[in-house]
This record gives structure tokens, sequence and C-alpha cells, in this order.
């Protein structure tokens, strides 16, 4: 299957129809460029990523170093509950949320505006799919095959297990190709920068699972599900994450070696990627400091 193939199977999989996919690649067309040239439109897989791999708002360098923590001074939520949205914390940040409540304090039109640019989600049943899916699967089945071939004595071991497996599980080669250099790219990366290392190695289940925390809380204020059903998604990600990491500090580096993963190392977002953590660790009003990651009282 070659990119153009894969990318329109993408866009099967996410619902459209063939009517669909055939004017959404018309009003990406330049004017100069054949309604079938996708390297024209998408010049690689990394651009393609950007757009369908359920990735938020683009990582850019704002007036402020770092943003403002935004906090809903009249939250309902109680501490239990409010740590399990702080787990959602590096894309709510980074997107100017709420960090404290589960209404996201965007209005419902931009949420909604929002769900259909970057999810191509426009309606309960929509939203219901993708939050199955991040909790089913996700994106970390995938990057469990990669970290096999990673594992490999040599990058030649590394391509023939990810060839065999790529062909078992139907996977676009060039995409898991290019992730497969992502990922060496971000160990060498992180592994300099001390983010990770023997004791502390990233995990992908914050990838999908900040996305639940993060999807529900806008799909609430997009008026597609309820307070009850958000809440209900949100605390469901809370034991798997609470087994899986060790601190706040684990938590984000995962997250922020997840996006390297499927974006590729871009060091202006890593960057602020970075320094948002930093301060979400030592602001005195940040979740991550009010509520201590392994506290026996939730």
């Amino acid at each position: 299957m070659d990119q153009q193939h894969y990318m329109e199977q993408q866009l099967r999989n996410m619902g459209l129809s063939e009517e669909e996919i055939a004017l959404y690649k018309q009003q990406l067309q330049p004017p100069a460029t054949s309604a079938n040239d996708w390297p024209a439109l998408f010049k690689d897989v990394k651009q393609f990523n950007h757009l369908f791999s359920g990735d938020d708002a683009d990582v850019t360098d704002g007036d402020e170093h770092p943003p403002a923590l935004s906090l809903n001074p009249r939250s309902r939520l109680d501490i239990r509950q409010q740590w399990a949205v702080a787990c959602g914390a590096d894309i709510a940040f980074v997107n100017r949320l709420y960090l404290n409540d589960v209404t996201t304090g965007t209005d419902g039109l931009t949420c909604r505006e929002q769900l259909s640019e970057w999810w191509d989600i426009n309606n309960t049943a929509a939203l219901q799919e993708t939050l199955a899916w991040l909790q089913e699967s996700g994106h970390r089945i995938e990057y469990d095959i990669i970290w096999q071939a990673i594992n490999a004595v040599s990058m030649k071991e590394s391509k023939a297990f990810l060839k065999e497996h790529i062909a078992t599980n139907e996977l676009e080669e060039a995409v898991v190709m290019e992730r497969l250099r992502n990922t060496r790219e971000a160990l060498e990366l992180f592994r300099q920068r001390e983010l990770i290392n023997e004791n502390l190695q990233p995990d992908m289940l914050i990838w999908d699972f900040g996305r639940i925390i993060n999807l529900s809380r806008s799909g609430y204020d997009a008026g597609y599900i309820s307070y009850e059903q958000a809440q209900e998604y949100i605390q469901a990600c809370v034991p798997l994450i609470k087994r899986t990491y060790t601190s706040w500090k684990h938590l984000s580096v995962s997250y922020q070696f997840a996006r390297c993963v499927w974006n590729g190392v871009e060091m202006g977002s890593f960057e602020i990627l970075r320094n948002n953590m930093e301060h979400l660790l030592a602001a005195p009003e940040s979740p991550w400091v009010r509520l201590p990651f392994n506290s026996r009282l939730f």
C-alpha cells in the first residue's frame, strides 16, 4: 500500500465517504497541482501525522513563556476528580484549557469546531467511537510493535521485524518506518537531556489516555455527552494511569516522548513542552503541585 492509498484508507477509517474524500482532496488542491498528486499535498508522512494522528493544537511559541495556568475558581470537582483531570494537563495547558474542571473554559461552538477540525468528530456517535478506540488500543498498540523492533540488535533486524508485523497487521510500511526512526531519535534526545534513564522509561499510555480525558471534556462542552458521561470516561482512565506511572514527571515525559514518536523530533515544540512541564511541576497553583501523584487520599 503506497502513501496515497494509506491516507485515503485513514480517511475512510475516520468515517468519510468516497465522495467526501474526493471533496476533501479537491479542497486541499492547490491550483497548479493535480488532484491525485498526494506528495504535493502532503510532502511527507510527518505532515499527514499532524493532521490525522489525533494531535491537538500545534505547539507554537506564543507571547507568554510559558502561558499562565488556567484554573476555574468555580470548579465543583473534589480533589480525586481534579487529580484525574490533571492527568491530561500536558494537552490542556498548551491549549489554554482549565486544569481543574470538566469544562474546558472554551465555548461550545469553538469546541465543536476543534473536534471537527482535529478529530473529524461532529456528533455523539463519532465521539464515542473515538473514545472507545483510544480506550481499547489507540496508538499504543502500534508503538508496542515499534518498541519490540527497537530492541533488535541492528537497524536491519529492526526493519525485518517491522516488515513481518506490517504484513500481519496491515500497517503502512512508510509510516511505521518513519516512526521507527522518530523513536530512535527521541530516545537519543531524551537520554541526552536526562529525561529518561534505566529507572524512568516512557510509556505510551498517556498519549491515548490524555486524549480520552480532554476529548471527554471538549465533548461535554460541545454538547455531545453529559457531564456525568464525561466524568465516567475520565475516571475510567485513573486505575491504569496509576499503575503505569510513578510521578507527574514520568507521565509528562511519556507524553512528550510519544509526541516525538508520532510527529517527529521538532526542537521548538520539544523545548516548549519541556518548559511547560517544568512550570507545571513548580508553580504553586499547579494541580501537579497541589495534588501529589501518589497521594493515599485518592
